[in-house]
């Protein structure tokens, strides 16, 4: 721990202002070789690269349940407060860009930690067992494109609204001194890096254990007790949970939304089909949609579908003040939720009924309010530590997009929705409007329906309230930090 601490240091210092961005002092170098003296040390650093995803500045909090949320629309603004001024897209305010940044120095605080492991683990190579070689620098370089391309769907532009040739963000791929390497690139150069990297991951996670074992064995370690050694894996501790590490299916399931956000749905469509028919060794299912029987356990995180997940061991802590504590906590008007979840049509709905979602609680003073309980782990039947970033029902949205309405068809059955709309879904129109009020629905507190209005460039918003969007709300202003290199 203190050798991912040490890292996470490294980048603290390097990366908090321009200045300290490029001021990697030698004895930092020096302390980093020994890290990766031998291949625990990777291990070490890449496990420190998932711990700093998971923390409230990145997918804890703040680019799953509160930005991209809010952008949507999905809490109720509370004036003079960060809610309102984002709901407003009013970016110029101290407490937004103090947002942006920080969101943006943790992106490439990440990046930086995941370069320092591709640049060192050629030289030490032969020091690897077990595959974990292929693992770690595949994991590695599916992450940085991962990564990039979060920030790229945050701060660029409108996927129809894009030029090649235009400035787009940094694609950084080496831990650097030099100012001119962390200028941003144009966006061929970025899609191209990204594309590369995901295709140079998937080549090196071709005998990832989730190809081998069941996600079921894989998250159970104890149960490997009577399988047969003579296989490839898992050897040792490294080749278990793959579903919070960036797995073979998570280069897959990226690869999907790609291509589905540069509006190649052919391709879109190859990579979400992999994943959605990929089968264990017995011919079952690899991942499958949440049903009643999940719901019920109140796991509306569905982990049977969760392709790509960060594990937030201190979940309650941050999110019990952020949605449950107090009269400016993150909730959604009780008639506008009834709207989005459509009740009187599905009423069934396994995500909403029964209070799963949300929970009417009263505030001295103030009254009641709809509590968000997606995250909740202080229900006794719920024990979410994992905040889903690639889920198996995006991969059912984009082949729905894609291919046509069987799919939707297999996610409405799991999700219990009324059979009415069996043959509605018979033009590209007709599937767009669907798959809006879906994505809101299932992606609700995962941040994903901000990235939906995005792809297809939404001009005004119909819910909760009719809100006309410029194009300019689709672009992050670059913060301080990068606009002092540009």
């Amino acid at each position: 721990m203190k050798k991912i601490y040490f890292l996470l240091m490294i980048a603290a210092l390097s990366l908090t202002s321009c200045n300290k961005w490029l001021d990697i002092q030698p004895e930092l170098e020096i302390r980093k070789n020994i890290i990766f003296e031998n291949e625990q040390g990777f291990k070490d650093v890449l496990t420190g690269a998932y711990i700093r995803m998971a923390t409230p500045s990145l997918y804890g909090l703040y680019t799953t349940m509160v930005l991209p949320e809010l952008l949507s629309q999905h809490w109720t603004p509370v004036s003079g407060t960060l809610s309102a001024y984002l709901s407003s897209y009013d970016y110029e305010q101290t407490t937004c860009k103090s947002m942006f940044e920080t969101i943006w120095l943790q992106y490439y605080q990440t990046i930086l930690n995941l370069n320092s492991i591709l640049e060192d683990i050629e030289a030490k190579r032969g020091s690897f067992t077990n595959g974990n070689y292929e693992l770690i620098k595949g994991e590695a370089l599916g992450l940085r494109a991962f990564l990039h391309f979060e920030v790229l769907r945050f701060w660029g532009t409108a996927p129809s609204k894009i030029l090649m040739s235009d400035i787009a963000i940094p694609y950084v791929k080496e831990v650097t001194k030099d100012p001119n390497k962390l200028l941003s690139k144009t966006y061929q150069e970025v899609i191209d890096n990204i594309l590369d990297d995901l295709n140079a991951a998937e080549e090196l996670l071709s005998e990832d254990p989730i190809l081998v074992y069941s996600n079921a064995v894989l998250n159970s370690p104890a149960t490997m007790a009577g399988i047969d050694k003579t296989k490839p894996y898992p050897q040792d501790e490294y080749h278990f949970f793959r579903q919070v590490r960036f797995n073979y299916y998570a280069v897959k399931a990226t690869k999907a939304r790609y291509y589905l956000w540069l509006g190649d749905n052919s391709n879109a469509l190859v990579n979400a089909m992999a994943v959605i028919d990929a089968k264990n060794n017995d011919g079952t299912a690899k991942f499958t949609l949440g049903n009643e029987t999940a719901a019920n356990n109140g796991q509306l995180t569905f982990p049977t579908e969760q392709i790509f997940a960060v594990s937030n061991t201190l979940s309650t802590q941050t999110l019990t003040s952020v949605f449950f504590n107090n009269n400016t906590a993150y909730t959604q008007n009780a008639t506008y939720l009834n709207t989005a979840f459509e009740n009187t049509v599905h009423a069934s709905d396994i995500r909403y009924r029964n209070n799963r979602l949300f929970e009417v609680r009263v505030i001295p003073l103030a009254g009641n309010f709809n509590f968000f309980k997606k995250y909740n782990d202080t229900d006794s039947k719920t024990a979410v530590k994992d905040i889903p970033l690639i889920r198996l029902s995006e991969m059912y949205f984009i082949a729905t997009e894609c291919g046509g309405e069987s799919y939707f068809r297999d996610y409405r059955i799991a999700r219990v929705l009324d059979i009415s709309l069996d043959g509605t879904l018979s033009t590209p129109e007709a599937i767009k409007e669907r798959l809006e009020k879906e994505y809101r629905k299932e992606f609700y507190g995962e941040g994903q329906m901000f990235f939906f209005y995005k792809r297809l460039n939404y001009n005004k918003l119909t819910w909760p309230t009719v809100k006309d969007i410029a194009e300019t709300v689709y672009q992050l202003p670059l913060p301080e930090s990068q606009t002092m290199f540009e």
